[in-house]
Formats: C-alpha cells, sequence, structure tokens
C-alpha cells in the first residue's frame, strides 16, 4: 500500500563531504536542477540530470532511461553489476516526505529506486552543502550568476542607448527609468505611443532623439 511506503534514506552535508573526500569508490552523486543551475556551480563531481517538463515527461512515460540522461562519464556506474549508492540533490529540498508525487524529483527519486539498491537524498540540497562546504563544489561562484531560473533579470551595468530605427532606441532598465525621460513625457500621436507588449520601446517624433529604452 502507498500509506506503507519506507521513509526515503537521507544524507546529510557533512555525511557526504567525508564521502567526496575519501576518493574514488565514493557513491553517484546526482545534481537533479536545472543545467543552468548546475553549469553555475554544483557538488564536485556531481552529474546532472536536468529538472524539465520534457525529461519529467519522458521519464513517466518510460520512453528514457536514468543511463540515457546520465553523462557519459559516469554511465559505467548506472550499469556497473555491483551495488551503486546514490545521493540526489536539488536547491534546498530538507524533507523528501513532503514532496508532490508528480515533482520531477519525486519521480527522478522512483526511477533510480529501480536502478540502484541505496538511493539517498541530500538534505537541504545544494543550498545548504554549498554554505557549509564550499570547496566540494565547482564552478562559478553562486553570487555571480541567478540561483534559479525563475528569478528577475540581473543588474547589468549600462552602455548607453542602442540605436534601432531611426527614431526606436533599446536600453537598460536603467535607461528607462532615466529622468530624462520622465521629463520628455508621453508623446503625442500614434508615433510617441510605446507598445503594452513592449513598454519602453519608443517612437520618437520625427527628428527628436528620445532617449529612452527597454528594460530586461
Amino acid at each position: 500500500m502507498a500509506g506503507d511506503r519506507l521513509p526515503r534514506k537521507v544524507m546529510d552535508a557533512k555525511k557526504l563531504a567525508s564521502l567526496l573526500r575519501g576518493g574514488p569508490g565514493g557513491p553517484l552523486v546526482i545534481d537533479s536542477r536545472s543545467f543552468v543551475e548546475y553549469n553555475s556551480w554544483h557538488v564536485l563531481s556531481s552529474v546532472n540530470i536536468c529538472c524539465s517538463k520534457l525529461v519529467k515527461r519522458r521519464l513517466q512515460q518510460g520512453k528514457v532511461t536514468i543511463a540515457d540522461l546520465i553523462q557519459p562519464a559516469a554511465r559505467c556506474q548506472v550499469e556497473a553489476t555491483e551495488p551503486q549508492d546514490v545521493v540526489v540533490y536539488d536547491q534546498s529540498t530538507r524533507d523528501a516526505s513532503v514532496l508532490a508525487a508528480d515533482s520531477f524529483l519525486s519521480i527522478l527519486l522512483s526511477k533510480l529506486d529501480g536502478c540502484f539498491d541505496s538511493v539517498a537524498i541530500l538534505t537541504g540540497g545544494f543550498a545548504t552543502f554549498s554554505s557549509c562546504f564550499p570547496g566540494l563544489c565547482e564552478g562559478k561562484p553562486a553570487a555571480l550568476l541567478p540561483m534559479s531560473l525563475s528569478q528577475p533579470c540581473l543588474p547589468v551595468p549600462s552602455v548607453g542607448l542602442t540605436r534601432i530605427l531611426p527614431h526606436l532606441y533599446l536600453g537598460s532598465q536603467k535607461d528607462v527609468l532615466n529622468k530624462v525621460c520622465v521629463q520628455l513625457g508621453p508623446l503625442d500621436g500614434e508615433s510617441g505611443r510605446s507598445s503594452e507588449a513592449a513598454p519602453g520601446l519608443v517612437w520618437g517624433r520625427k527628428g527628436a532623439q528620445r532617449q529612452c529604452g527597454v528594460g530586461f
């Protein structure tokens, strides 16, 4: 019965750090975050199974296997005949029991259970591990890149406006908020209105240079 399902095995950051420091022969560590998050910073020697709607659907439908998804360098660990321990982490999950049954991590864990004898989830995910053991992570520091694809745009230095058309300029959010734009005020007529679909893209009057832009 579903209600009799055994609790998910867990591993804390300290235990994983000890195993990683032990050298070869440690567990297979799987990063279940997006490729962008993995590529920016991840646990040393971990492999990425990209969190996406497409991968999730194909896993559910059985159209792709764990061996298909794992990077070639770690595929031998999946196909090995000897028992292999696996540790999976996402960004910050602390309790696997609260995961929705249709979440990507839940589906991935169930598929891994069919391939390996021991599958554990890293308590606190990458957020906890990277804060405790940054030296056992590789990639670019998280401070330089967004932690999640759902975050808004990053601040970037303004390089000024880029002229797209004779009376159309493209710029950054900083350009949009520039007081010059406010002082100029709205334009009369059709040529002076910005599109609701692309606020900040402003057509100037003929012969006028409108210093406005669009934020990203």
